[in-house]
C-alpha cells in the first residue's frame, strides 16, 4: 500500500512540509533508503546520516526541522512513535493469520477447556484443568501444564512451556523458548548436602505482557512471582521466584533479577544487568547497561555501575592501580587532616 504525504500527514495528525503528492510506498534505514521510503530521526548526532540519505520523507521533531535539507517532513513530538504507526497505516507489517482449530496431533486433556477460535498447533500438550481463552494461538511443540488460565487473545509461540497453576492475563506474546513456572532456585545446605526446597508458589503474568524467547520465569517458593501489566521482557532473561515486576516496566537481553527482589513501575533496565535478591527499585528507574545492583533504589533517576571499556593496555594499568586506591585514600585523609 501506498500513501502520499497529505494522506500519510492526515492518517498520523501530525504537520507536514513539502510535496502533498509526493508518493510514499515504504520506510528503510538512512543507508538504504530510496526517494519514496520514509527514515526517522530523534537525535541531533543522527542528522548527517538523514541528510546524506536518498530517503524522500523525514519524521523528526519540529525542533530539527530546520537542519534537514531537500525533504518532505512529517513533524512529531515523538518520531520513532510516529515512525511505528506509519509502518500500520502503510501496512508494511507481515501479519500471519492463523486458522482456528486443533491439529491432529495434539494432545488435550478432556477436563481441559477452549474459549472459541482458539489455535492449537501440532505437537502440543494441554493438560488437565486447563484454561484458554478466546482467540488464543499455542504454537507447535508448547506445553500447557495442568490448572494453567490463559486469558483471551493470547500468543504462545513455538515450544512455549507454561508450567502448573500459571495465571496469564489477556492479549499477552511469548516468543519461542519461553519457560514460565519453572521451580525456582530454592536449597538448603545441611550436613555438607544441598536439599531442594519446594518451590510452592505460582507465577501471575498481568495483561499485555510480552516476553521474550528463551526467558525464564520462575514460580514463587510461597508466594507467586508476579509480572504486572504491560511489562515488556526481551531475550534471554532470568526472573527469580517471588520477584514482583512493576507494570510497564521494559527490561532488555540477558538481565538478571535474583530471587525476592520488586522492581517499580515505568522502570527500564539495560542489557545485562543484574538485581541482587530482595531488593526494591523505585519506580520511574534507569538501570544502564551491565550494572550491579547491590542496594535498594530510592528513588526515580539513571543509575550505572561498573568499569567502561579501555584500551586493553590502559584497562591493565588502571586495574593494577585499583589495589592502591585504600593507600591513596588514607594518605589523602592525613594530609587533609595536618592541613586543618
Amino acid at each position: 500500500m501506498s500513501l502520499n504525504l497529505q494522506q500519510l500527514a492526515n492518517t498520523l495528525n501530525l504537520e507536514f512540509r513539502g510535496d502533498s503528492g509526493l508518493t510514499i510506498k515504504g520506510v528503510a534505514s538512512p543507508d538504504s533508503a530510496t526517494s519514496n521510503d520514509m527514515c526517522f530521526v530523534q537525535q541531533p548526532k543522527y542528522l548527517a546520516d538523514i541528510n546524506r540519505s536518498e530517503c524522500g520523507v523525514v519524521i523528526l521533531t519540529p525542533e530539527l526541522a530546520d537542519s534537514v535539507d531537500s525533504k518532505a517532513l512529517l513533524l512529531s513530538h515523538n518520531p520513532q512513535y510516529s515512525f511505528v504507526l506509519a509502518i500500520k497505516a502503510l501496512e508494511l507489517e507481515t501479519i500471519y493469520e492463523v486458522e482456528p482449530g486443533i491439529h491432529p496431533s495434539a494432545q488435550i486433556a478432556s477436563s481441559a477447556r477452549l474459549g472459541n477460535d482458539v489455535s492449537v498447533g501440532a505437537l502440543v500438550v494441554i493438560e488437565d484443568d486447563v484454561e484458554i481463552g478466546e482467540g488464543c494461538t499455542i504454537g507447535a511443540g508448547s506445553i500447557v501444564e495442568k490448572s494453567v488460565i490463559i486469558g483471551r487473545y493470547c500468543h504462545l509461540h513455538s515450544r512455549v512451556c507454561i508450567g502448573q497453576s500459571v495465571k496469564i492475563g489477556d492479549r499477552c506474546i511469548l516468543h519461542s523458548g519461553v519457560v514460565i513456572g519453572a521451580d525456582g532456585f530454592g536449597l538448603v545446605s545441611h550436613q555438607q548436602l544441598w536439599h531442594k526446597i519446594p518451590q510452592l508458589g505460582g507465577v501471575v503474568v498481568d495483561n499485555d505482557v510480552e516476553i521474550g524467547a528463551n526467558t525464564t520465569v520462575d514460580r514463587g517458593a510461597l508466594d507467586d512471582t508476579i509480572i504486572e501489566h504491560g511489562c515488556k521482557l526481551d531475550n534471554q532473561i532470568q526472573v527469580a521466584h517471588n520477584v514482583r515486576i512493576g507494570a510497564h516496566t521494559a527490561i532488555a537481553a540477558c538481565v538478571g533479577i535474583a530471587g525476592s527482589a520488586t522492581i517499580g513501575r515505568h522502570c527500564k533496565i539495560s542489557g545485562a544487568a543484574v538485581v541482587l535478591g530482595h531488593l526494591t527499585v523505585a519506580d520511574h528507574v534507569t538501570i544502564t547497561a551491565m550494572s550491579l545492583v547491590t542496594k535498594d533504589i530510592k528513588q526515580a533517576g539513571v543509575y550505572s555501575s561498573g568499569t567502561p571499556l579501555l584500551e586493553n593496555s590502559l584497562w591493565h594499568r588502571t586495574n593494577v592501580r585499583y589495589k592502591s586506591l585504600d593507600e591513596l585514600a588514607q594518605t589523602v585523609a592525613r594530609l587533609d587532616k595536618s592541613n586543618k
